[in-house]
């Protein structure tokens, strides 16, 4: 039927004037038919068709003059083709593009539509249009020749102003010859371009101030609802310890909660509104606060003074979590209803990133301040280090001097104290230095032998006299003092002397090579011994930690408790426990009582597990086991300058001397040693606090974890300490299998003393 139609013109084959356009409009209307669908709502749809590369339309719907021509006025309105020199520039962009493609079969892709703000009079705001241009029925030919183009060159720079510009050289606009028509399609996109501005917040909200962010994303919002005359207010949940910060600043942006500070509303009354909201999260719409309100009487009063005449309240979710609230209100009546929800919707996963990321930065706020001021923390004590940052914060926003940070302490808590240490570790070590050090001279002396050998040369002799002199120390007993002349004497006489004679003597580089590829500490075997011991303290250690840190997890299901261990030549670790670390869990004796069996059990396990990686040591090396019966609660508070707790006040510092006193405390009137391999030492002061821990010991040894050979035993009198005593107890180190064994005369492994 349109092709029937279109043949009643033959005319149309050929140019048709601008002026003689009126006369197709039946035909003018198939086309518009043809090119639009049947469902588009002809009083919204700005579309038209206009002659090619240029802004004249000769045809188009109602909507779209009444779009260009403002009402009353009858002015062009101007702002949809923005100033010449952009709309130059962009009708340039996409000629080019149409251009290189035909002719130079050049795929230069460049969009063909254009954004456009205008300012809608009735809205009193912005709204955004997208200008699309189908130049499907423009068909263009060459005048003349054209000439080459070096493309790769002008790839370069065809999205810069300066590639347009040497286009508009080579290729002036006077060498085509266009015809046809260009179909122009005006689309609203306020909705899309301001999910698009809140993203971009969302992206760069590092680059502006929160305020200014603010301002964006509810301009955005009011876009979307397309109403000026709405307002909106984000509310994130700020929380401290799983409670909500008493702080109205933080809620400004909420008509409630500033009304109420301008009316001088207590703080915990909004704090409890919050409260009740998030206990029953709901939507909460009054359509018209003149008909019905809410429940909460102050509320409602506030809303009445500032003249509100609807107003919603919706929760906002964030991984199916409640991040926090987003008020809807408005001072005209009948503006809010439902399909204000239904426009704004596609922008509140966006409002909850947003919320999320507010929270975020509070929290990151929180952590560096305990960062700055303490240290890396446990979770038992992180709370109170919490509400010491937030109150620090909190002083400093309110313009207050915000002065030292709360001192954090902890009263009344029980201690325990165990330490696992490596029995003759600093004699291995001098073992292992000297043995390392031996080796050193007297390879060096048999690189200074063959330097003397091949070379003759007399100073030579005078470091190997020296070399035989330090080998002479060596085989005695090497104080600190002659360490550090040994050292003095390699870094500062032999090795400058072998890099002297490394460079005038090239011949002999692969000796004095060999020399110092073996005093590299990484590899070289001047370093193995030390490596060997290092290994094998290691190997110990890293078992140790792993173990504690695993045990650790199970403490703190049972009650939360502090738990800090200290790398010595072994582990030390100190545990304390009570009501104050954690006051919201009630506090009683038997947590205390099996902390103290976990901690023998867990000796117990520790000296198992350090004589099974025996056989895996380079350097056999045993673990002595410690406990320190302390039955007083102390006070501890966290010392700033060294990042951790310790004692407070003179009777508590007393503790915290002995437990430093004891490692390597005798037996009184002996030399023994209190802690000996294989075995537990628990150290005490009276019977009573010794009694609770002989009842754990029966009762590992009658699960065999011990050995049926417990000790009573008097200490000598330390610095200013006096009346110690002690239990020591074997600890069943055997396998099973090797038990088994033994009990028919095969013992598995030789037991040396």
């Amino acid at each position: 039927m349109i092709l029937e139609k279109f043949a009643k013109y033959p005319e149309l084959e050929g140019e048709v004037k601008l002026e003689d356009t009126p006369k197709y409009r039946e035909i003018l209307d198939l086309v518009h038919i043809a090119l639009t669908t049947v469902v588009e709502e002809e009083e919204k749809l700005l579309w038209g068709i206009s002659i090619p590369v240029t802004p004249y339309i000769f045809y188009g719907s109602d909507a779209l003059y009444e779009f260009l021509l403002e009402a009353g006025t009858q002015e062009l309105n101007q702002a949809i083709f923005a100033d010449p020199e952009t709309f130059h520039r962009q009708k340039c962009a996409m000629l080019y593009s149409f251009l290189l493609n035909k002719f130079y079969n050049y795929n230069y892709t460049h969009k063909r539509e254009i954004i456009r703000p205008v300012y809608d009079p009735h809205c009193r705001f912005i709204k955004y249009y997208r200008i699309n241009v189908d130049i499907r029925f423009v068909e263009v030919a060459s005048t003349m020749p054209l000439p080459e183009l070096n493309l790769e060159s002008l790839e370069l720079h065809l999205d810069e102003d300066a590639g347009l510009d040497t286009l508009e050289k080579l290729l002036p606009f006077d060498l085509f010859r266009f015809s046809g028509f260009s179909i122009v399609t005006i689309t609203d996109v306020t909705s899309d371009y301001s999910l698009e501005k809140i993203k971009d917040v969302l992206v760069n909200t590092h680059d502006k101030n929160y305020e200014e962010n603010y301002r964006t994303v509810v301009e955005s919002l009011k876009a979307m609802a397309g109403s000026q005359d709405l307002e909106f207010g984000i509310l994130p949940l700020f929380k401290v310890n799983n409670r909500l910060i008493e702080d109205v600043d933080a809620y400004n942006h909420s008509i409630i909660f500033s009304l109420g500070r301008q009316q001088g509303v207590a703080e915990n009354s909004f704090v409890q509104l919050i409260e009740k909201f998030v206990s029953n999260p709901h939507l909460i719409f009054f359509r018209d606060l003149d008909m019905a309100g809410p429940s909460h009487v102050q509320v409602g009063k506030l809303l009445y003074m500032a003249g509100v005449k609807s107003y919603a309240l919706m929760p906002v979710y964030y991984n199916k979590k409640l991040v926090g609230s987003f008020e809807i209100y408005t001072k005209q009546k009948g503006l809010l209803d439902e399909r204000i929800f239904t426009r704004i919707e596609p922008a509140i996963p966006l409002i909850a990133q947003l919320m999320q990321n507010s929270i975020d930065d509070f929290q990151r706020a929180i952590n560096r301040t305990i960062r700055d001021k303490f240290t890396s923390l446990q979770p038992s004590v992180q709370w109170k280090f919490n509400e010491a940052a937030w109150k620090y914060l909190y002083r400093s926003k309110k313009g207050e001097k915000p002065g030292d940070i709360q001192k954090i302490e902890f009263r009344q808590v029980y201690p325990l104290y165990g330490a696992v240490d490596m029995r003759n570790s600093t004699i291995e070590r001098n073992k292992a230095l000297i043995n390392d050090l031996s080796y050193q001279f007297n390879h060096l002396q048999e690189v200074l032998n063959a330097l003397k050998e091949k070379s003759g040369f007399g100073l030579t002799d005078e470091f190997i006299f020296k070399c035989n002199k330090w080998l002479k120390v060596l085989r005695g007993v090497v104080t600190p003092n002659d360490e550090i002349r040994l050292n003095q004497f390699l870094n500062e006489e032999a090795h400058p002397f072998l890099e002297h004679f490394r460079e005038t003597h090239p011949a002999l580089s692969p000796i004095i090579n060999e020399y110092f590829r073996n005093i590299e500490p990484a590899e070289g075997r001047a370093w193995q011994n030390r490596r060997d011991l290092e290994e094998s303290m290691q190997l110990i250690n890293n078992a140790i930690n792993n173990y504690l840190d695993n045990m650790n997890v199970e403490l703190q299901r049972a009650y939360p408790c502090y738990f800090e261990r200290f790398r010595t030549d072994g582990v030390e670790y100190d545990i304390y426990i009570g009501q104050s670390i954690a006051p919201d869990k009630p506090f009683d004796q038997v947590y205390v009582k099996n902390l103290r069996l976990w901690q023998l059990n867990s000796m117990a396990a520790i000296a198992k597990l350090s004589a099974s990686l025996l056989p895996q040591m380079k350097v056999p090396l045993y673990t002595t086991q410690l406990i320190f019966i302390y039955s007083n609660t102390i006070d501890i508070s966290f010392r700033r300058d060294e990042r951790r707790f310790d004692v407070e006040g003179g009777y508590n510092i007393r503790y915290h001397i002995i437990k430093k006193r004891i490692d390597k405390v005798n037996i009184k009137n002996s030399r023994e040693r209190l802690t000996q391999p294989g075995k537990i030492a628990l150290i005490y002061f009276n019977q009573k606090e010794a009694d609770e821990y002989i009842s754990y010991i029966h009762h590992l040894q009658e699960k065999n974890i011990l050995n049926d050979d417990l000790e009573f035993l008097e200490l000598e009198e330390l610095q200013g300490i006096s009346g110690l005593k002690a239990l020591r107890v074997g600890v069943n180190v055997k396998e099973e299998a090797e038990q088994e064994d033994e009990e028919v005369g095969k013992p598995l492994v030789k037991q040396e003393e």
